[in-house]
């Protein structure tokens, strides 16, 4: 078969260029896996190289196997034992070979998972003075291993880790283990201690290939770096705007790195897309052009054109989520599936509202790469916890979160409170009063009913969404998520938005709080009960991150506001961050191939308070030719951009007009240094730090100067 048949000539040039170090920029949709195992197959079939002399790397199993079916294919042959793997696959292959070469380790080693891991290292802690979360100090050990950037504020835990990183190693080393990260650390370790297995693999792979090379972290890079140099025949592909990953390690610097070390590397640019019509491919170049750290290239459509993108700002996140389902419904009608849109968002806790409104309008939908908003554990912990508040005799929500933060109450504890239970004929909870112990783990099961009790008593003296933060404070689980994981800082998020749900409970049902609760947890469990459905033809929710790499008909951008998009998570001032976060929203716009919708709300019920937040800084951003404004004249839509006219001098008055346009960096005085992130009339949004947020200022203020 032809294999260059049906390529573009920026493709084939990538395919028939098997010379040195290339770098392809491969823009969305522009048919980068094609060109990936194309080339492959050239090497093999059209320069005779052996299969086993070629090493392609990517970053998932899936990606891994479709990389090998369609090389099997196109040269139908087995291509089962040729070395196209993650990363870590390849690493994996490597020391089961040449495992007797890296000193203190023999064949037939191990690999252990996270729970191992943590296992190891609580039981390190329990035999030291020390104390510590042992899945919190196994991040941290990650993060040291993967040469990433992190600091432990935490005296005490920082403490921790420095006495159990050394003792975990070598608790690893004298029992043949490896964790997940030292795969890649040890196989380079392997290599700098043996120069003659470097050349061994050096010398068998003459060509070497890199799938999602923004995705690349420090060690994958030196792991490529130095069996590269004897043939230099080093391929990777990739797209610089698509680089989301850094809080998992991912190095965009990479990109040039690789360019100062191959100096003679050509870079071919991918620019033709095959997924988006024109007029969302001219959005998503004017989004992404704002960063100027970048390989410049501007997509272009595969002559397909249609509507315009629709920018849409409601009134409410109601209203916004029903403009949604009011947008799927009329396209089902005329023939689109389910399956054909997505709804993306930034923040997991995004999905609640549209979870519950799509199950009330029987619209069949699916999360995508995550955990339904009402199946999170930490969403079940609190309805557990609200539940034992007014049911005292619910023993399984008992049993879920008595030991939750842990207490050290165990199962022996358990086990004689159901011995208690079953003779008296009374609740786990009440059987608390009749058992006699001693210990920590017996204070704190008395210790736990105090607390269940006292907060109980309040239940009609506070609001609804204030029974969540007393759960938090008094029994220790706001403490147990107080670290600077994003893991972490996503599950509290979590809780904060069922907030939301509690508020909007006060108002809806009727009664004391009791009952007002009572109605709530009904309803949520018809909600859980309901959730998620298993229909492959249902609408995708999902975040930016899990979206990448999949495609849609119709894609809805969600919740476009600034704290939430871009994150307040982040620092407006670092550009750097900013950057990423422009990356992430250029994402989720070439997912779209023929709709695209960008929604947010004036009014949100968000983390159970209602806010007004302003519409995100990249729709400030964006050309308004470039989107169709579906509230056009509405005096709500969006800020208006500045004009700028030269001042009219007068005998009586000096006014100065509003010069600031989104993006401006300004300082304030109270507030420190900020962004411009709307403008209306002689007024400026401006967006500080988190703890001072978004506040609405006078342009002509005295305690504002431009940066």
């Amino acid at each position: 078969m032809d294999l260059l048949e049906g390529l573009n000539e920026s493709q084939k040039e990538a395919v028939t260029t098997t010379e040195g170090p290339v770098m392809v920029m491969a823009g969305a949709g522009s048919g980068k896996t094609r060109v990936l195992t194309t080339r492959i197959s050239y090497i093999i079939d059209e320069l005779g190289i052996n299969p086993y002399n070629v090493l392609a790397v990517t970053f998932t199993n899936k990606a891994a196997n479709e990389m090998k079916e369609r090389i099997g294919k196109m040269l139908d042959m087995d291509t089962k034992w040729m070395w196209v793997s993650t990363f870590h696959s390849f690493c994996v292959r490597v020391l089961r070979e040449d495992i007797k070469y890296l000193e203190g380790y023999k064949s037939g080693f191990q690999i252990i998972d996270d729970d191992e891991g943590a296992k190891i290292i609580k039981d390190i802690i329990k035999e030291s003075n020390y104390e510590g979360k042992p899945k919190e100090i196994l991040k941290y050990i990650s993060k040291d291993k993967n040469k990433m950037d992190f600091k432990i504020h935490d005296f005490e835990v920082k403490m921790t880790y420095e006495y159990v990183y050394p003792k975990y190693n070598e608790f690893l080393l004298k029992n043949n283990l490896f964790d997940f990260d030292d795969l890649i650390l040890k196989t380079i370790e392997l290599f700098k201690k043996n120069p003659n297995v470097l050349e061994k693999y050096q010398n068998k792979f003459q060509y070497i290939l890199v799938d999602e090379f923004q995705d690349t972290n420090t060690l994958q890079y030196d792991l490529m770096f130095m069996l590269a140099q004897r043939h230099h025949n080093l391929f990777v592909v990739g797209d610089d705007f698509q680089s989301i990953y850094s809080f998992r390690g991912a190095k965009i610097e990479n990109i040039n790195r690789l360019r100062k070390d191959f100096l003679e590397t050509k870079l071919i640019l991918l620019e033709k897309n095959y997924r988006s019509t024109t007029e969302i491919l001219n959005l998503a170049n004017d989004v992404i052009k704002k960063n100027p750290n970048q390989i410049k290239k501007t997509l272009r459509s595969n002559d397909v054109t249609g509507d315009m993108p629709t920018y849409y700002h409601a009134a409410t996140s109601y209203d916004e989520v029903m403009f949604i389902i009011e947008k799927i419904k009329k396209y089902v009608e005329l023939g689109d599936n389910y399956s054909d849109f997505a709804i993306l968002y930034r923040a997991n806790y995004i999905s609640r509202e549209f979870e519950d409104l799509l199950v009330k309008n029987k619209i069949p939908y699916q999360i995508f790469g995550g955990i339904s908003f009402y199946s999170r554990k930490e969403i079940k912990d609190m309805i557990a916890y609200l539940r034992l508040l007014i049911y005292q005799e619910d023993n399984y929500s008992f049993r879920r979160v008595v030991n939750e933060p842990k207490r050290k109450i165990g199962a022996a504890i358990i086990s004689k409170l159901d011995a208690i239970s079953d003779e008296r004929n009374i609740s786990l909870f009440e059987a608390i009063d009749y058992y006699n112990g001693s210990g920590i783990g017996y204070h704190n099961l008395k210790d736990f009913k105090v607390i269940i009790n006292t907060i109980s008593a309040q239940l009609d003296n506070v609001k609804l969404p204030d029974l969540i933060d007393m759960i938090l404070d008094n029994t220790g689980y706001r403490a147990m998520l107080d670290t600077s994981e994003d893991e972490d800082l996503e599950r509290l998020e979590n809780i904060k938005e069922f907030k939301s749900i509690l508020s909007e409970s006060e108002d809806f049902y009727e009664g004391t709080n009791k009952e007002k609760l009572d109605y709530l947890l009904q309803d949520l469990a018809l909600r859980s009960d309901k959730n998620e459905t298993e229909n492959k033809n249902s609408v995708r929710l999902s975040t930016f991150h899990q979206a990448k790499g999949l495609e849609f008909k119709t894609v809805f951008m969600v919740a476009m506001e600034n704290g939430i998009f871009p994150s307040d998570n982040i620092d407006f001032m670092n550009n750097f961050e900013m950057e990423e976060e422009r990356r992430i929203c250029y994402v989720g716009l070439t997912r779209a191939k023929r709709r695209l919708f960008l929604t947010n709300s004036a009014v949100r019920m968000r983390f159970g308070s209602t806010q007004c937040l302003a519409p995100s800084l990249f729709i400030q951003e964006m050309n308004h030719n470039l989107y169709e404004n579906y509230n056009k004249g509405f005096a709500n839509t969006i800020i208006n951009k500045p004009t700028v006219s030269k001042p009219q001098v007068t005998t009586t008055t000096t006014s100065t007009p509003n010069t600031f346009k989104a993006g401006d960096k300004i300082n304030h005085k109270a507030f420190g240094d900020g962004v411009v992130v709307a403008t209306d009339g002689d007024n400026i949004k401006v967006a500080f730090k988190p703890e001072f947020g978004i506040k609405t200022l006078r342009a002509s203020h005295p305690a504002i100067r431009r940066i």
